[in-house]
């Protein structure tokens, strides 16, 4: 998928989540979120279609088969956690004038990401790359 960064997206409350994935080991192409929908679990949460699937609640993608990812994904029955990458060019989300707040942490990578969907703060905006890296910070109506 070329350059990105890595996001952690979590979500909690269980099944159904809202979206469905593509690619796989068999497939010989990446796992990907192949679509979002609606006013869902996932729509809220910050991920993005296109968004390569790294790990699954700490369960690294790479090798795995379409349907071993369906039988994961059928066994989290509260909380799922979902390592992605996205391509450098897709959008960030960003705290605009809000205190740190206690669930966004850092899981030990530099450019970490995490979002709670229970916990979205009004203050989320979406951010270009240039924008999240600092290079212009023009003002953007909130999301």
């Amino acid at each position: 998928m070329g350059t990105g960064d890595f996001i952690c997206i979590s979500m909690s409350g269980g099944a159904p989540w809202g979206f469905r994935l593509q690619g796989g080991k068999e497939q010989k192409q990446p796992l990907q979120v192949a679509k979002i929908r609606s006013q869902s679990k996932a729509s809220g949460s910050g991920l993005c279609e296109g968004d390569e699937v790294v790990s699954i609640n700490g369960n690294p993608c790479a090798d795995l088969t379409y349907a071993e990812v369906i039988k994961l994904m059928e066994s989290i029955t509260d909380s799922l956690h979902l390592l992605i990458k996205r391509r450098a060019s897709a959008a960030f989300l960003s705290l605009e004038n809000q205190p740190r707040p206690s669930f966004l942490h850092l899981l030990g990578c530099t450019s970490l990401l995490a979002v709670t969907l229970a916990h979205r703060p009004s203050g989320w905006r979406k951010l270009t790359r240039d924008q999240h890296l600092g290079k212009q910070l023009p003002s953007l109506p909130s999301v």
